[in-house]
């Protein structure tokens, strides 16, 4: 699985880059929903479309097998807190090869679906979105939009992830005022946690911005938030981000465990992406016009002209149920409280969510407010 997850993360932070440029949106996807759900495509790609994409994705030559990766993410059964759903629709009148769909279940732990849009394209959305909200426990709803498929779609590549999970220990509410600078709602507590420095504290030079790590219940997963120094600092940090730095930021000697006092926002994001301006831009260009080559899908000639991707995360005082009400009293022990360090989120910062047994990216996401 290794080589999987180092070509997941560098697309991971390609795809950052381009997401945050140019706007100041908020963030929020999935590079392993979104490169696992396209390698469904890539078992099917020929000439140039594969190289395009082999190399957008970071695969090489490697043999693409997220089965295993999928099976250690879905330990939790149906109760886990991460629901990936990936699936290719494509028209019913294309006749798929049975080895590329037999490489589909085998490879990719996902499937092929056909469906009519040729002659009934409104219900071949109302079912497709359907299917979404089910596998993600009613969480992602009208997962298409009105034109995302017509007459003419012959495949659509379906890419949708919630996650929900509780902290390992809970936040306290935290009254905040406008006079402040911050009418966010906001949520502390102070403990232990894993507190890293950037640059790497080994380089003994001022520090630009710092990395926390707070585990979630089962400790399985973990959302690592980048927090720069500066409240105008988060273009500079994005555009700095490589792999090789990401792992260094993360090691053990730089993340050493901290009594902290931890005040930050509490928000749900969800958001959509239409893909193909992005993928294109990271030069998987032949997939959506007519160079595009799937020979090994199906015969005749056939082009992906829809990759939709939605994501969904929740972040609260308990991580999925709020308990309700604000303790004044708790609230001012957390305040009060002397620790070594404080962070405090305040600012727009980046932050990803890891699946730590396997060090898998699951979402990473620029938080501007909630």
């Amino acid at each position: 699985m290794e080589p999987l997850i180092v070509a997941n993360s560098k697309f991971s932070i390609d795809m950052l880059k381009v997401l945050c440029k140019g706007n100041t949106d908020n963030v929020l996807f999935s590079p392993l929903s979104i490169s696992s759900a396209l390698g469904l495509v890539v078992l099917g790609a020929s000439g140039e479309t594969a190289e395009q994409m082999l190399k957008t994705l970071h695969f090489g030559n490697m043999k693409i097998m997220y089965h295993d990766l999928y099976e250690e993410l879905y330990k939790g059964g149906k109760n886990r807190s991460l629901k990936l759903v990936n699936r290719m629709f494509g028209e019913r009148t294309l006749n798929f090869y049975d080895d590329f769909l037999d490489m589909c279940e085998e490879w990719c732990f996902a499937s092929l679906r056909n469906i009519d849009f040729k002659t009934n394209p409104v219900v071949a959305r109302a079912l497709i979105n359907y299917w979404v909200q089910d596998k993600t426990g009613n969480e992602i709803k009208n997962f298409l939009d009105k034109g995302d498929v017509t007459q003419d779609t012959t495949i659509v590549l379906i890419s949708a992830v919630h996650f929900n999970d509780k902290w390992d220990k809970s936040f306290t509410p935290i009254l905040t005022s406008e006079d402040k600078g911050v009418n966010w709602p906001m949520m502390g507590k102070t403990n232990k946690f894993p507190l890293g420095k950037i640059p790497h504290r080994q380089y003994q030079r001022p520090t630009e911005a710092r990395i926390l790590e707070i585990p979630y219940a089962n400790k399985d997963l973990s959302m690592l938030i980048i927090l720069p120094n500066e409240s105008d600092g988060l273009p500079k940090l994005v555009e700095s981000i490589t792999y090789k730095k990401l792992q260094e930021w993360t090691e053990p000697d730089n993340m050493i465990p901290t009594d902290v006092t931890v005040i930050m926002p509490c928000f749900k994001l969800q958001e959509k992406y239409d893909l193909e301006k992005v993928l294109k831009t990271l030069g998987m260009t032949d997939l959506f016009d007519e160079k595009c080559d799937l020979s090994g899908m199906a015969p005749g000639p056939s082009k992906v002209p829809k990759v939709v991707h939605k994501s969904s995360v929740e972040v609260n005082e308990e991580g999925t149920d709020v308990a309700g009400g604000s303790d004044p009293a708790v609230q001012s022990r957390c305040l009060s409280e002397k620790s070594e360090e404080s962070f405090v989120a305040d600012h727009p910062f980046l932050f990803f969510i890891r699946h730590n047994p396997t060090k898998s990216i699951i979402f990473w996401s620029r938080f501007i407010s909630p």
